[in-house]
């Protein structure tokens, strides 16, 4: 974008824009120490592979964080800007830790049924993405043209 003249308002926008830029990327530093965390064993494993290691388990959380655009308090007992190491992430008594499970296998059933489908080098694969994109409820409406 070209600015010809600033103008006050421009520049005080300008300020305020540097400054909360400054503060996100304050509170970003903090997140990433927050999310260094990981948990030494794993528990209450129900629809991901038995096998599945911290590492991959925060890759896949980390992905379904970004994929619905939520925190890890959307299906997780914790509180926002806490630690993750403060979060009870074996309690499934949120709705929506039960939702994202059924959602699993809901996928998981989809992606056996139509194997078939597509190149057999490439075959078809739904994932939360296919629908949600970013959006923590599945989009229904056509995109506009």
């Amino acid at each position: 974008m070209k600015m010809r003249v600033m103008t006050l308002a421009g520049g005080l926008a300008l300020a305020a824009m540097l400054a909360a830029t400054a503060g996100v990327r304050a509170q970003q530093e903090d997140r990433s120490r927050i999310e260094d965390w990981k948990p030494d064993m794993l528990h209450n494993i129900q629809v991901l592979p038995k096998d599945i290691t911290p590492d991959q388990l925060m890759a896949v959380m980390r992905t379904w964080n970004e994929v619905l655009n939520v925190d890890c308090v959307f299906c997780h007992k914790g509180q926002v800007g806490q630690p993750w190491s403060t979060f009870d992430f074996t309690d499934d008594s949120k709705v929506r830790h039960q939702v994202a499970r059924l959602m699993v296998r809901a996928t998981n059933q989809l992606n056996e049924q139509f194997a078939e489908l597509g190149d057999p080098d490439q075959p078809m694969k739904v994932t939360c993405a296919t629908c949600h994109r970013r959006n923590r409820h599945p989009e229904t409406e056509l995109p506009p043209k």
